[in-house]
């Protein structure tokens, strides 16, 4: 065994380490990629909501179209959210007014539920009229 120069020396054991330690990241890469196309594909995103509510059916299919709209969502037991907080209507009336001062919000889309009392969704387009707005629209399932 020879350690000082010649063919087997130290000079050529350092390259071989050098060349033997690289290492092949495309199947890593392969795998990751498709391990995150697998979650986004499988994930479920859910949009929860303080209650639920059973739009009633339309035969009528014209979607909303209003960019600055507030949904006012009115529950079966007449309970009122928007933005995804339940509200009661003084502080509904509060909300409408600031989205339609400081937002410029000029609709109000109300979703009631198909069981809801028809005096609250007439309380709801009151509290919006005496906050300006004027447009108002009622959501359905199709």
């Amino acid at each position: 065994m020879n350690f000082r120069g010649g063919h087997g020396g130290l000079g050529n054991r350092k390259r071989a380490l050098i060349d033997g330690a690289a290492v092949d990241l495309t199947p890593l890469i392969d795998v990751t990629f498709q391990l995150l196309i697998f979650f986004l594909l499988t994930a479920t995103f859910n949009n929860d909501a303080a209650f639920k509510v059973k739009l009633p059916k339309a035969t009528a299919n014209d979607p909303a179209t209003e960019t600055k709209a507030i949904v006012v969502e009115i529950s079966e037991d007449g309970r009122f959210e928007v933005n995804k907080k339940v509200v009661d209507q003084a502080e509904l009336e509060t909300r409408l007014c600031m989205a339609a001062k400081e937002l410029g919000a000029t609709t109000v889309n109300i979703k009631a539920d198909q069981n809801t009392k028809h005096e609250k969704v007439v309380q709801a387009m009151d509290v919006a009229k005496a906050c300006g707005i004027e447009k108002l629209g009622i959501l359905h399932r199709r």
